[in-house]
């Protein structure tokens, strides 16, 4: 998660994404920005698997 942090703070990092709408969207979650990219992490590894088996199938 620290990583990450670091990499949002660079603007190259993710560059076409607007920070004041990810920034929005955290304020209206009620939560800080740490919050919400933690939150986000947890929820994609969730489904890391499967996404990566879908993947593997296309490319079969």
């Amino acid at each position: 998660m620290p990583s990450l942090k670091k990499k949002y703070k660079d603007k190259r990092f993710a560059a076409g994404c607007s920070r004041d709408v990810i920034a929005a969207g955290a304020e209206r979650l009620g939560w800080i920005l740490d919050e919400l990219l933690e939150r986000t992490i947890l929820a994609m590894r969730s489904c890391e698997e499967s996404v990566n088996a879908a993947l593997a199938e296309e490319g079969n």
